[in-house]
């Protein structure tokens, strides 16, 4: 690295130059530092004033923070399942840090710590300009205009604590920093405690308020939801009575009805079967004219009794006819008696026949109009099983009604239980008042003005090097001494005629 600079020229006249590429050594660059010494001390001076007045105007800040653990559990009593809980995203995080700092949670401390009274957050708080005034004795200017209101000064105090209020979020973690600052420690906890706290109760008056309107809410719609199923049932009752629609034991009467009438039905046809079978069999006899065959007839007494007289005729007429011929007259008296019996029984068959007769016919007339009350109950059934359509959708209508009636009274329920449930968060850490001010940072501030104050004299003693000549000119041309030259130290004339000077010096690390 190189820097090339124009040296000056003495006082008593000009000496002899260097060459341009020659070196400058260290002794010389000493030297030319000694002769801007003055400026150099001058420079670092005045850096070093100003750091130390600005430590001085400067109103240390005590910085400190309080801790918040938010609750992911959270959800509505009209959820599906009030044990299902909502997790807590990366933007709910953010929607819960902003909150902390809006104006309805700063609100709250400006009200419960006074902050419009405090001079360091109400409207009327001295800015840098008003302490300069003040430390020199010059009186405050009054402000112009009417005084503030109220709720200019607690707007002003809101911001003034927003201003002075950063909440942070750990990375992958529920918790919350809230950190505030003032110029007094113990308001400074105060005031991130504060905040956290308000933070709580605001989120904890919100869903109380949210909870309250919803069981208003809910209640209206329960009396709501009560009266449709009333109506709904009142419906259905009466489209029963309109379509006859009765039930017993769990099954409609129709039904009953339909199967008591088909099973006596069926008992009439099976009478009506047996009644014809024996009116034949009995007409079947008095065509063939067979005693014997007489079928059911047979179960008449007159009958059988007649049918055991022919038989021992019939007998007699056997044994008579191996002895007697066909015209022997006791032959033939068996045989009118044989053909009497014979006319006897046949009449007893017409007789029983025209009773038989009789019960088909009535049979027929009992299956008829029990087959009539079968048609009958059938258009019956057809017009309920029509009916039972409309009456389930009625129905349905009821169990839904009943089925949001239900939910409506367990959210009613788990209100209650929602308002005794966890905050959304929780202090783990309350803020404690600092020990010492976070700012400004002594060190730092004299370490900052120091490496300014040295860069800042080496740029003026590299320029003040550099133009010797222009400040002499400026002078009258007569070589008036300036700060920093030789001819205003005594002590380095010496020293810097000893040594003859280039016209410009070239200095190498």
């Amino acid at each position: 690295m190189s820097l090339d600079m124009p040296t000056t020229q003495p006082p008593d006249g000009p000496v002899e130059r260097r060459q341009s590429g020659d070196l400058v050594t260290l002794s010389e660059l000493g030297a030319i530092l000694r002769q801007q010494a003055v400026a150099m001390i001058l420079v670092s001076a005045l850096v070093l004033a100003a750091a130390v007045t600005y430590l001085s105007l400067a109103q240390p800040l005590y910085r400190t923070a309080a801790t918040l653990l938010l609750d992911p559990r959270g959800g509505t009593s009209l959820s599906a399942d009030s044990g299902v809980r909502q997790s807590i995203d990366a933007s709910v995080l953010e929607s819960q840090a902003k909150l902390i700092a809006s104006p309805a949670v700063l609100g709250r401390v400006v009200e419960a710590e006074q902050l419009v009274k405090n001079p360091e957050f109400g409207s009327g708080r001295p800015g840098l300009l008003q302490r300069l005034r003040q430390m020199v004795g010059l009186r405050a200017e009054a402000p112009a205009g009417p005084p503030p209101t109220a709720e200019a000064q607690a707007q002003a105090a809101t911001g003034a604590l927003a201003e002075r209020l950063v909440v942070r979020r750990s990375e992958r973690t529920l918790i919350l920093e809230v950190e505030a600052w003032s110029v007094d420690p113990n308001t400074a906890a105060r005031l991130a405690n504060g905040v956290a706290k308000a933070f709580i109760d605001d989120q904890i008056d919100t869903k109380s308020k949210a909870s309250s309107a919803e069981s208003v809410w809910i209640d209206r719609r329960l009396a709501e939801l009560g009266d449709k199923i009333h109506d709904a049932e009142a419906r259905v009752e009466a489209f029963k009575t309109q379509a006859r629609i009765v039930s017993a034991n769990g099954r409609l009467v129709s039904e009953q009805k339909l199967e008591t009438v088909n099973a006596e039905f069926a008992k009439a046809q099976l009478k009506t079967f047996d009644a014809r079978t024996r009116l034949a069999e009995t007409e079947r006899a008095l065509k063939t004219g067979d005693p014997g065959a007489t079928g059911d007839a047979a179960k008449s007494g007159v009958i059988q009794q007649l049918r055991l007289q022919y038989a021992d005729i019939r007998r007699q007429q056997d044994t008579l006819g191996t002895t007697l011929g066909a015209r022997h007259p006791a032959l033939q008296e068996v045989g009118q008696q044989l053909a009497g019996i014979r006319s006897l029984i046949a009449a007893e068959l017409r007789r029983i026949a025209e009773t038989q007769r009789g019960e088909v016919t009535i049979a027929q007339a009992n299956e008829t109009l029990l087959k009539r009350q079968v048609d009958d109950q059938n258009r019956e059934a057809n017009q309920t099983n029509q009916s039972i359509v409309r009456l389930r959708e009625l129905e349905r209508d009821v169990e839904a009604a009943r089925a949001i009636y239900l939910r409506f009274l367990k959210a009613n329920g788990n209100l209650a239980q929602d308002s005794v449930d966890t905050p959304v968060a929780r202090i783990i850490a309350p803020a404690i008042a600092p020990a010492k001010p976070s700012s400004p940072n002594t060190r730092a501030v004299l370490l900052i003005a120091l490496a300014f104050a040295v860069a800042a004299s080496l740029v003026v003693a590299i320029l003040r090097h550099r133009r010797p000549v222009a400040v002499r000119r400026a002078g009258g041309g007569r070589g008036l001494p300036f700060p920093g030259s030789t001819e205003a130290c005594p002590a380095f004339q010496h020293a810097g005629a000893s040594a003859p000077r280039p016209s410009r010096s070239s200095v190498r690390y």
